[in-house]
């Protein structure tokens, strides 16, 4: 299977590679957040949201086009405090070659006084 009628199976097989160590409404918001951060990541469109992850404004990034995430999950970060999201997305990138499977890994640090989560790279 391929394209977005794979992503439900594509979703079930990252829930079950990594089992669940997070409060469920905790993963869910990592999971959508890293979500937004990683395709503004890869259109480079929306990135001054985060300006303290994207830092250098100037820099020409790979657009990818027809980008979507196939499946995120969150989970506590095994480096260090906070959290880490993992996901499986597709796209086309800068030569226009279309890709299933590309995986990436954001990670997330909590501000416990406003309880944001920010990307940290």
């Amino acid at each position: 299977m391929s394209g977005p009628t794979a992503d439900p199976v594509v979703q079930r097989a990252l829930d079950d590679a990594v089992p669940p160590d997070l409060p469920t409404d905790i993963a869910n918001e990592v999971a959508e957040l890293a979500k937004e951060v990683w395709l503004v990541e890869v259109t480079g469109r929306g990135r001054d949201r985060w300006p303290d992850y994207f830092t250098d404004r100037g820099a020409r990034t790979a657009v990818y086009t027809r980008v979507r995430v196939q499946a995120a999950i969150g989970r506590k970060d095994p480096a260090g405090p906070g959290a880490v999201a993992h996901l499986v997305w597709a796209g086309a990138g800068p030569a226009g070659t279309f890709m299933d499977g590309r995986t990436a890994t954001v990670r997330f640090i909590r501000d416990e006084r406003s309880g944001t989560w920010t990307p940290q790279r």
